[in-house]
């Protein structure tokens, strides 16, 4: 029974349809995770970073930053730079002040469980919906130095941005470990006899090397949404 219904036609086609419905009715949820009223930035980077190492040290001065500009700190909520971002919005934050750190989680069977330092945390059970849910609540995105999970999120932002699916956003590199990526992008997509991108596509992420040149995009970023 099971192998006839597996190699029924009908039946296959019946299995599209209700993908693609659910598949519409995933895009359709996307609108309902809460949008913040404050400016929101995520913060995407390795959960394998050291408490002691001086990247953390840098992305809990960043989001330290950001609380005191009254910036709402997304990250995925694990250990590593997601957790010194969110450690440092904790501690940044002025007295009363309604911003939030906040950790979109994922369910891993390792490496992957909530910092200490969340004001709100939402688990997810797929990369998908997650990263879903950062687009639909950030206005800027900033990388830090991370592996495969951090190169797959600003890919994605990068797309997304390219094909305006989403606009008026903020994508950020800070460090020099992404300056290898664009000049790949640039020796590999930009060939004269293969224009894969357009060339103004690669002017999307912000190259910078220290954070504190990230805070000065944010700020002015931030000042036009206010307008």
């Amino acid at each position: 029974m099971e192998r006839f219904l597996i190699n029924d036609e009908q039946v296959q086609q019946r299995v599209v349809n209700s993908l693609e419905k659910l598949w519409d009715l995933t895009d359709d949820l996307v609108e309902f995770y809460p949008r913040y009223k404050e400016y929101t930035v995520t913060v995407f980077g390795s959960a394998r970073i050291a408490e002691e190492s001086q990247v953390y040290k840098d992305v809990f001065d960043f989001a330290s930053n950001l609380a005191r500009l009254e910036c709402n700190v997304v990250t995925g909520g694990g250990p590593g730079v997601m957790e010194a971002a969110n450690r440092g919005a904790i501690a940044g934050k002025l007295v009363q002040s309604p911003v939030k750190s906040v950790g979109i989680n994922i369910e891993l069977p390792f490496e992957q469980k909530n910092n200490l330092y969340l004001d709100e945390s939402f688990p997810h059970k797929t990369f998908f919906t997650r990263l879903q849910h950062f687009t639909a609540v950030s206005d800027c995105f900033v990388a830090f130095y991370g592996g495969i999970g951090t190169v797959l999120e600003i890919l994605t932002i990068l797309q997304l941005m390219q094909v305006k699916k989403i606009e008026n956003r903020k994508l950020i590199l800070v460090g020099s470990m992404w300056t290898g990526l664009i000049q790949w992008f640039e020796a590999e997509m930009l060939k004269d006899d293969m224009q894969l991108i357009h060339s103004g596509d690669l002017m999307i992420p912000k190259m910078v090397e220290h954070y504190q040149d990230a805070l000065e995009i944010i700020k002015q970023h931030k000042a036009q949404q206010d307008l």
